[in-house]
């Protein structure tokens, strides 16, 4: 399989702080894998995703060094999917990045069908996003993303705070796009939603680490 991402030697802390976040840090993540990022509250987990999509250094500004390659587009769904709905319509949503890049409406249009199939939201079409409970949220965010047909798939807790049924959705869609060759990412406290993860990646003390299995990950 391709190295779809690869990060040398790489750091970052944010303005005023004296410590480094995470440091020389370096790590492979390969294309048809599922990789989970997991660690304890604060050790800078949605900041590695953010120098992986770019948002780091390009919008947020810090002190950071090393390098990151990316073999293909990438694609972001942030922690909170309200901040990124923002239309009348779950259709529109899906539309939006797609117009933007002046994609022909017959391609758009392929592009939603195939999204709203895979996330299971061809009755909701014409329903209001923010009105969704907060998988069917996280499932317009993530479809969003999907219809600028990324490579690279990176979510910042995408279980967060969602039931057994939908959390069970969200990870057939990851098996999914897995199986059509995606590089996913996600971040994860619970460890019972780190099974679907090919591999697993512990980011604690300004270090990272592979992990065997996720029964031995102290967030401690």
């Amino acid at each position: 399989m391709i190295a779809s991402i690869r990060a040398r030697e790489l750091s970052f802390r944010y303005r005023g702080q004296d410590q480094w976040l995470f440091e020389q840090i370096s790590f492979e993540l390969k294309s048809g894998q599922i990789s989970a990022l997991t660690g304890p509250s604060g050790s800078g987990k949605s900041t590695l995703c953010y120098c992986l999509s770019g948002v780091i250094p390009r919008f947020i500004k810090g002190e950071f060094s090393g390098d990151v390659s990316l073999e293909g587009r990438v694609g972001m769904v942030f922690q909170d999917p309200d901040s990124q709905l923002f239309l009348p319509t779950v259709e529109d949503e899906l539309a939006f990045g797609p117009e933007n890049l002046c994609l022909p409406r017959e391609e758009i249009g392929r592009r939603i069908e195939s999204i709203l199939q895979l996330i299971g939201l061809h009755r909701l079409r014409l329903a209001n996003p923010v009105k969704l409970s907060g998988g069917g949220k996280q499932l317009v965010a993530l479809g969003g993303v999907l219809t600028l047909d990324p490579d690279i798939i990176l979510l910042d807790e995408p279980f967060s705070q969602l039931d057994d049924a939908m959390r069970g959705r969200i990870k057939t869609v990851l098996l999914e796009l897995k199986r059509q060759g995606k590089a996913i990412v996600f971040v994860e406290h619970d460890k019972s939603n780190l099974e679907v993860a090919d591999q697993i990646w512990l980011l604690s003390r300004g270090g990272l680490n592979r992990q065997s299995s996720p029964e031995v990950i102290s967030h401690d």
